[in-house]
């Protein structure tokens, strides 16, 4: 349910979709306020049926050889209007979702990835929720898979996660034209 993993002495923790499974709303109310200060900037990782997911799973799966939970996109954990939210760079437009609506009713499989380091996280929700409306189109959504460059569209989920956090002087060594599943690579030390 909950797991825990040792590296480099830092414990990263991340929560999959079976954590959530039978809590109650005030159950997850408890875990967001519990761990609020370290979910905004945190990322969650997603995989689901549609179209979209399927393909970017299936290229990342022939790509790295993986077998496993393989997410296809990246959603960042933001503070808006005093509220904890996912932010999803997805087609058509970049939306908000409460985080509490997200892990009580979605369809889709996910593991959040709570950081273990300091992140002026003003500064990173401002950054996020300054793309909130932005269009996003469904072919730049598959084309990041295979070239992982920008597109006039903007910046990648993945890619929007990572770069705010460079702007931090955070992972400074990694190519910020990542997919989903690198940047859940990066984050988890694999």
């Amino acid at each position: 349910m909950w797991w825990q993993e040792k590296k480099r002495e830092i414990i990263m923790v991340i929560h999959f979709k079976s954590a959530f499974e039978n809590l109650s709303e005030k159950d997850v109310d408890e875990f967001i306020k519990l761990n609020k200060n370290k979910l905004i900037g945190s990322s969650i990782f997603t995989s689901n049926n549609s179209i979209t997911s399927k393909i970017v799973r299936f290229v990342e799966k022939k790509k790295l050889n993986r077998d496993g939970f393989i997410p296809s996109h990246t959603g960042s954990i933001i503070e808006y209007n005093n509220n904890i939210y996912v932010f999803d760079m997805k087609p058509l437009r970049a939306s908000i979702t409460l985080l509490k609506n997200y892990l009580l009713n979605t369809k889709d499989d996910f593991c959040i990835v709570i950081r273990d380091y300091d992140l002026d996280s003003k500064m990173f929700s401002a950054n996020i929720a300054y793309h909130i409306g932005e269009f996003y189109p469904f072919l730049s959504a598959i084309s990041s898979v295979f070239s992982k460059r920008n597109t006039k569209y903007r910046t990648h989920c993945s890619e929007l996660h990572l770069r705010e956090l460079q702007k931090q002087g955070l992972f400074l060594d990694i190519n910020a034209e990542i997919t989903p599943l690198e940047l859940l690579d990066v984050l988890t030390n694999e």
